[in-house]
């Protein structure tokens, strides 16, 4: 295995012919969370295209050429496959950001690239080489006449929003400042006045907090904070209010089936009134039930601490008043305190079943994983049964 040095290029074929490629990321130092991000870049080195920055609330590409997983002792690992990436993409730009403190206090970030389970090289920096940079550019693939790799090691002191705008690219809700209009020209009749300059495209914005799931099987991950203090997620069931909805007098019920890391098991719903607790295990509340959708936030289910949680399984069922969920519009919001939010569309209803799981939430690695389930069950039972709680039912009312 090599060991490049800042600023060392190779051509990537002097390491390995593969173009299916595994990118192995570390940062340790005094921060709770350091946050890796992978930018796919056009052939001017500008971010054309946002569904290509992969991080933890985007974690693949379009068509899957780049997929971001949590990894061993907080490691992060990038799966790239070349081939399958667009011409539009010619440069894979890695690099880490943190909210609070610098990279001069980090012990090391440390960057192994390898190639069919074979480590090929590797890049190590530490605080030593750094300063007050919040964001750090650690490693290129790109492809000038053939792919290359390059060690790259630098930084900037305004964070993430100067790398992004270094690519080209704004944050949302970030406006760009503007610099003070230059005065007019006097008016002359020598000179015809200038053509206008023709309009400059506008930098992609990169919204870093909230992403949907449309397709089943797809997921997104939120970061957890490390110091064991409660970091609830909110999870809010709300309908479309049209479509005769309310006159019908419908009743849709959130709640969710739970494993925790010590094995404990339950129901979480308001039938037969199993609310749970913020105080006391499973740490999981129900807040409300809306017989009618009447409340203007629906219903809402916080995980208070899902730093405990194995597996959550979140569902929502038609107690009466409609007979499907194509009359619903259902959709589940979940959200951290840091504002990531995650958005589940009920996008395929089925006519003949009533209860939706809806989503799952696991704990991987310190990190949330949320996965868009939208399957249909005839009842809490078939559920169950598909998903291997192991609970025993008996019929219930509120």
């Amino acid at each position: 295995m090599q060991t490049f040095q800042t600023g060392q290029k190779a051509p990537l074929s002097t390491l390995t012919p593969q173009t299916t490629l595994t990118l192995t990321v570390q940062v340790t130092g005094p921060a709770s969370e350091y946050d890796l991000i992978l930018f796919g870049l056009d052939a001017a080195g500008k971010l054309s295209d946002d569904r290509y920055m992969i991080f933890f609330n985007q974690p693949r590409s379009p068509e899957g050429a780049v997929e971001m997983q949590g990894g061993a002792r907080n490691e992060k690992v990038f799966q790239i496959d070349l081939s399958r990436l667009p011409a539009s993409v010619r440069r894979l730009s890695l690099a880490s950001t943190v909210d609070s403190g610098a990279f001069g206090a980090i012990d090391h970030a440390e960057v192994t690239l390898s190639a069919a389970g074979t480590p090929l090289m590797n890049y190590r920096v530490t605080g030593r080489d750094f300063q007050q940079q919040r964001a750090v550019m650690l490693l290129d693939v790109y492809f000038k006449d053939v792919w290359r790799v390059g060690a790259v090691g630098q930084g900037f002191n305004g964070g993430l929003e100067a790398l992004v705008g270094h690519f080209g690219g704004t944050v949302a809700d970030t406006p760009a400042a503007r610099p003070p209009a230059a005065p007019p020209a006097p008016p002359t009749l020598a000179t015809p006045p200038p053509a206008a300059p023709a309009p400059t495209p506008p930098a992609p914005t990169v919204n870093l907090g909230k992403i949907t799931l449309d397709k089943q099987g797809q997921s997104a991950r939120i970061s957890l904070r490390k110091d064991g203090q409660k970091d609830p997620i909110r999870v809010n069931l709300n309908w479309d209010k049209g479509g005769g909805f309310l006159r019908a007098g419908a009743d849709l019920d959130l709640g969710c089936m739970f494993v925790m890391q010590d094995g404990q098991k339950g129901v979480i719903q308001a039938l037969g009134n199993a609310f749970g607790s913020e105080r006391h295990e499973p740490y999981i509340l129900l807040d409300k039930d809306d017989r009618s959708g009447a409340a203007s936030d629906g219903e809402n289910l916080v995980l208070f601490r899902p730093d405990l949680v194995q597996t959550v399984v979140i569902f929502a069922f038609i107690y009466q008043g409609t007979s499907d969920f194509t009359k619903v519009g259902g959709r589940l919001t979940l959200k951290d305190p840091r504002g990531n939010e995650i958005t589940v569309q009920l996008s395929s209803p089925d006519r003949r079943r009533t209860f939706c799981a809806i989503a799952s939430v696991e704990n991987v690695g310190g990190e949330v994983r949320i996965t868009k389930e939208e399957r249909y069950f005839k009842d809490h039972k078939e559920c169950d049964e598909h998903y291997g709680f192991g609970f025993r039912w008996a019929a219930g009312s509120k």
